[in-house]
């Protein structure tokens, strides 16, 4: 069976003022950039030695991540490969939300439903089972690699190995093959 190295990077903290400045809902809000404090962060974690000895840099196709994977290949000399579904969940699915409240308020409802959403809300979010398979579907054509670089978000990170907090340009290492499963909903406490 084969098994590759999974290296997962949060991308490093986002500046969303321009994105609110001009009004962006939805998807549009995924095209705020990196803060000075993010591009620093994902230098450091670009030297971090948990990233020695990868072969590959698989980035989520968001502007903060897919800049932090740019920092990262450039120290690491590495290419990068975008994968549409590493994107982070879905806070609505009618992609019509415009605020970061927003996303926080739907993040706690899914803590509260355990990570389903209700059939009776009005804006439904991503159950985090989805999530998953649509990242773990998006991983699997890298199991040739010995070890890979993901750069992707805390949401996601978290439906493969289960940590309360990822800071920003967080690092975390997992052991993945193609009958990795989803560690599936565990609350903060």
């Amino acid at each position: 069976m084969l098994m590759t190295k999974l290296i997962f990077v949060r991308h490093g903290e986002p500046d969303y003022s321009k994105v609110s400045k001009r009004k962006y809902i939805g998807h549009g809000r995924d095209l705020s950039e990196l803060t000075l404090l993010g591009k620093e962060q994902a230098r450091k974690a670009a030297r971090d030695r948990l990233l020695d000895g990868s072969e590959l840099i698989v980035s989520s196709p968001y502007t903060r991540a897919l800049q932090t994977a740019a920092i990262i290949s450039k120290e690491r000399n590495l290419d990068i490969e975008i994968e549409l579904d590493l994107h982070e969940w879905l806070p609505d699915l009618t992609f019509t939300f415009d605020s970061d409240e927003f996303a926080i308020n739907a993040s706690r409802q899914c803590a509260v439903h355990k990570g389903i959403c209700p059939e009776n809300i009005e804006k439904k979010w991503e159950n985090l089972e989805n999530l998953f398979i649509r990242a773990n579907h998006s991983l699997k054509k890298y199991l040739e690699y010995n070890k890979i670089i993901v750069v992707s978000h805390g949401m996601l990170m978290r439906q493969f190995k289960f940590e309360r907090q990822i800071p920003y340009c967080g690092i975390i290492e997992v052991e993945y093959d193609e009958n990795f499963k989803w560690c599936g909903f565990i609350e903060d406490n």
